[in-house]
């Protein structure tokens, strides 16, 4: 009876350096999937791990409600909880740190994830928790039951308040507290209700709302924002916590690019380990032909095909993902830092299912092969393919070209799949190398930051009864920002230019819209770029805008969800100081812009009687930049009303995140790229196995040892040039493509450029491990006797 279990085992052990290729290759796929999914699994756990630690876990926060206010949105059905934050007061510095005293209810402890390092949170009175950096600069030890002075500017009388607390707790501060230097302290609620009146306090509501697990993101956000409409609450006051939404429910369009990074990820694996598989068995259609010869059945020829799979399976899949474990664990892990670890054993043992699953895919034809060759057939095979075999042509003359040439074509489908897989490790290298490139920390920040320090009007608000004096036409009567600001700004040392942009408060009419109020804001030639890559419907023409006559619509879903159109007429109340303007406007335009509408700066000065600018922008001279921003920010910290942004901090913050993007991208590439380069190494093995005896004859007549690496230099030339080929047309192609999708999904930043470098760098990469391919290859068929060479046979 024959033993198909002892004989797979014996066959590996005969095949033993196939053998081990076999599972190198295993391990290096599974360790692909392991590492790519896990590192996935903790990216994506430190991200939410991370916006909690910075954003709370709120759905959104509704900003200054009153006790009236309060008490709706906690009776409202779709709200599930509501947690409380009061500002009570601050404490300003000379270096630009603040300490902030505020009052937080359990809930809002809860949803911010405060976290108490010692002691606990504030009870009675006079009692304080504060966080290590606001104890360091108070200049306290921070010791549970510590005295604690605190002189405060008090938001509820106008003035200054001293008080001395109880340290109660310690709280751990985070990144961005270092960042921003802005501190914590928080005191009870007995502090709180004695200190001020509480009938005129307004809190800033944290809620969470019902339901959540059956919705997406965006229904997530819409919800806050409908419950917002539904009890009236102005959309100024109404703050989503998209960056925490999109970490629990991530939007399609990122599930997508998931989905397809995994799918190229498995594809490239799939094709490996196929194509290993594939050549490994049909070296060994001989032996299958003898074992046919001596009665083993279909059944059991194929059986030893699958049990040698599963044998070389059992080894190369669990040591893959080890390994990618370990890559993930200490590598990865190590580089970014991630501060949370997912539950990984779902994952670990998706992938192990998923190598299983397609190295038995890939055994399937194999084993279909090896079950239908007759005897004769067998017994005869060369490593030919023998599906529409025609009568080759000979020569006269041979030459390492030609022998080259026909190793090659002897096995198309060897050569093609080997070809396939590295052009497509080289494609997706080339393609991820563009849009990489793409990415420019300058350009990145230039493109949404063009000045070198920005100055916004702040504090406004649209539509707050309560807050009349801070309704945006109200404040720009007197504006901040107005002619005086500008010309103190214009006589600093330095100040090389100012450009504005102009916004007012509008009404659409006649039309029911979401919310009451809107805004209409200025753009001139330096938009048209922007304005016309997101343009939808219609045309971007200046000069009719610059008329006042025609306007554009720079949202195009409310467009769509009221039913404007291009060519429409629509009539808008625009707020100028205490008076209110109709004026009837023609839709020139639907495209993409921070406000609701927008009409040309020039427009503005013709329509408006008060100063609407609502941003500064400052153009510095070479080496006086910091002597500005110096002199801004002392601006900034006694005006409540403007808020300064710098080119340097946003340049800091757009260098690491890009940094961070651009390590995972290459990483992932270069995985790819070894595991794309073993199939070339399995392919000339395999070759110089089957050819063993032949080459050994051609050694016997002459060939010489330097003639041999020649050959297969020429014979790696092909494969390495093919993808190489490919890579720069295909992958060029499909590169420019996916900069071009890159930019239409909101990175209007980025400009294609060449990935010269990048490319380079492969192909000096892959020409340097050619040579080191075919030198270890043919020393190590030297090693064996010519006369043994000439002898073997499968």
């Amino acid at each position: 009876m024959i033993n198909t279990t002892k004989i797979a085992k014996s066959n590996l052990m005969i095949n033993k350096s196939k053998s081990i290729l076999i599972i190198i290759t295993i391990i290096l796929s599974t360790t692909l999937l392991s590492a790519v999914g896990l590192t996935c699994l903790d990216w994506s756990k430190a991200n939410k791990e991370r916006i909690i630690k910075y954003l709370g876990t709120q759905h959104g926060v509704y900003g200054n409600m009153g006790e009236k206010k309060i008490e709706e949105i906690k009776a409202h059905a779709d709200i599930d909880a509501v947690g409380l934050v009061n500002g009570i007061g601050s404490i300003n510095y000379d270096d630009k740190s603040k300490v902030a005293l505020s009052y937080v209810n359990d809930k809002a402890m809860e949803l911010s994830s405060i976290k108490l390092e010692k002691g606990s949170m504030p009870k009675l009175k006079n009692e304080i928790a504060l966080d290590d950096l606001a104890l360091k600069k108070l200049g306290y030890k921070g010791k549970i039951g510590e005295k604690i002075k605190i002189k405060y500017e008090d938001y509820a009388n106008k003035g200054f308040t001293e008080s001395e607390f109880t340290l109660s707790g310690i709280i751990k501060s985070n990144e961005m507290a270092k960042i921003k230097k802005i501190y914590s302290g928080i005191v009870s609620k007995e502090y709180m209700n004695s200190t001020r009146d509480m009938s005129k306090e307004n809190f800033n509501a944290y809620i969470t709302v019902k339901e959540e697990t059956n919705l997406n993101g965006d229904e997530l956000k819409l919800k806050v924002e409908y419950i917002a409409k539904d009890l009236n609450i102005p959309k100024a006051r109404v703050l989503v916590n998209e960056d925490y939404i999109n970490s629990l429910k991530p939007d399609m369009e990122v599930i997508m690019w998931g989905v397809v990074i995994g799918i190229i990820v498995i594809m490239s694996s799939i094709l490996v380990i196929y194509n290993i598989f594939h050549l490994s068995v049909v070296t060994k259609v001989q032996e299958f032909g003898k074992l046919r010869a001596i009665g083993a059945t279909k059944k059991q020829i194929k059986s030893i095909v699958l049990k040698e799979g599963i044998f070389l399976s059992m080894i190369g899949v669990p040591t893959g993902v080890l390994v990618g474990f370990l890559i993930n664990e200490f590598v990865i892990g190590k580089i970014f830092m991630f501060e949370g670890k997912a539950f990984k054993l779902p994952m670990i043992i998706g992938v192990m299912i998923i190598s299983l699953i397609t190295i038995y895919i890939s055994l399937l034809k194999p084993m279909k092969e090896a079950s239908k060759v007759s005897i004769i057939e067998a017994v005869r095979y060369n490593g030919e393919d023998k599906n529409n075999k025609k009568s080759r042509k000979g020569y006269e003359s041979i030459n390492l070209n030609r022998l080259s040439c026909a190793n090659l074509s002897r096995n198309k489908k060897r050569t093609y799949i080997t070809v396939i897989s590295l052009s497509l490790s080289a494609i997706i290298f080339v393609v991820i190398s563009s849009v990489m490139n793409s990415i420019d920390a300058e350009k990145m920040t230039r493109e949404r930051f063009s000045q070198d320090i920005k100055i916004d009007l702040d504090g406004y608000t649209y539509g707050e009864e309560d807050s009349p004096d801070t309704e945006m036409n109200i404040l720009q009567k007197n504006n901040p920002l107005g002619e005086n600001f500008i010309n103190k700004l214009l006589n600093i040392n330095g100040v090389k230019n100012i450009d504005k942009s102009k916004s007012a408060k509008c009404e659409l009419n006649g039309y029911k819209t979401e919310y009451k109020y809107h805004d209409l804001s200025s753009v001139n030639e330096n938009d048209l770029k922007n304005l016309e890559f997101y343009l939808e419907d219609g045309e971007i023409n200046l000069e009719k805008l610059k008329s006042g006559e025609e306007i554009l619509i720079t949202q195009p879903e409310l467009a769509t969800e009221i039913g404007i159109k291009v060519g429409d007429k629509i009539t808008l109340t625009l707020y100028d100081g205490d008076k209110k303007i109709k004026k009837e406007f023609k839709v020139q335009g639907i495209t993409s812009n921070p406000s609701t509408f927008a009409m040309h700066y020039d427009a503005f000065d013709k329509m408006f009687d008060t100063d609407t600018t609502t941003t500064i922008g400052i153009y510095t001279q070479k080496g006086e930049y910091e002597n500005i921003k110096s002199y801004i920010e002392s601006l900034d910290k006694n005006d409540d009303y403007i808020q300064a942004d710098y080119i340097d901090e946003l340049l800091k913050d757009n260098k690491l995140a890009i940094a961070v993007t651009k390590g995972i991208g290459y990483s992932l590439v270069v995985i790819i790229g070894i595991i794309g380069f073993m199939n070339l190494i399995n392919s000339m093995i395999t070759s110089i196995i089957t050819r063993k005896k032949e080459l050994g004859m051609l050694q016997a007549i002459g060939l010489t040892d330097k003639q041999l690496v020649k050959m297969l230099n020429i014979e790696a030339v092909f494969y390495t040039g093919t993808m190489l080929l490919s890579s720069l047309t295909l992958g060029t192609i499909i590169g420019y493509i996916a900069v071009y999708v890159f930019r239409k999904t909101g990175a209007s930043y980025a400009t294609y450029t060449f990935p010269i470098n990048q490319i380079l760098i492969m192909v000096v990469s892959v020409f340097i491990a050619q040579l080191l391919l075919t030198y270890f290859i043919s020393k190590n068929f030297n090693k064996e006797s010519l006369i043994d060479r000439v002898r073997y046979s499968e």
